[in-house]
């Protein structure tokens, strides 16, 4: 009866650590991809939890055409936890860059916050930093909203911190001190 049970722990111990490994090697893994979402997005500034909404929308009201939306769910996760305010701020369809990470409207009326990875002839290809493909539909100027300009968050990920590490020692992005 103790092997059994022990052999029951370590194979639920296996299936964990398993799991995990696989969970860790989801989402966007091109480093110049990354570097190019680390540079061209901003950080979350952090506030007091239950701040995040009310700071950004007084931030947006400084800013022409800005909007503040509450982010959810885990396609950003890496870049953004759960609960990050956002302010989205319209800039010229044209002025999309690879990096930049945007909101968009989906065909279903639901608003989506991801970054540019690519661009085709049909719009821009945007993808969730922890998703593992890019999404179905295009950044078109139909759909755009605009570009995230400032975050705020209660707590940070070591995602981009150490994100950003690595890719300085490689040379790939500059640190920048935050405050």
């Amino acid at each position: 009866m103790k092997n059994a049970a022990r052999t029951a722990r370590l194979l639920l111990t296996t299936l964990v650590v398993a799991g995990l490994a696989l969970a860790a090697q989801a989402g966007i893994k091109s480093e110049r991809t990354l570097a190019a979402i680390i540079s061209r997005t901003p950080a979350p500034r952090l506030v007091e939890e239950g701040c995040q909404l009310k700071t950004a929308e007084a931030a947006a009201a400084t800013l022409p055409g800005a909007q503040a939306f509450w982010g959810i769910g885990r396609s950003m996760e890496p870049l953004y936890a759960t609960n990050t305010a956002i302010v989205v701020q319209l800039i010229d369809y044209e002025h999309i860059k690879k990096g930049m990470t945007v909101v968009y409207l989906k065909r279903t009326g639901v608003r989506v916050c991801h970054s540019v990875v690519g661009e085709t002839t049909g719009g821009y290809l945007v993808q969730g930093v922890n998703n593992d493909v890019e999404d179905a539909e295009l950044i078109t100027p139909d759909n755009f909203i605009g570009v995230i300009v400032q975050a705020y968050a209660s707590t940070d990920t070591a995602f981009r911190a150490g994100t950003e590490k690595r890719l300085a020692a490689k040379g790939k992005v500059k640190l920048i001190a935050r405050s």
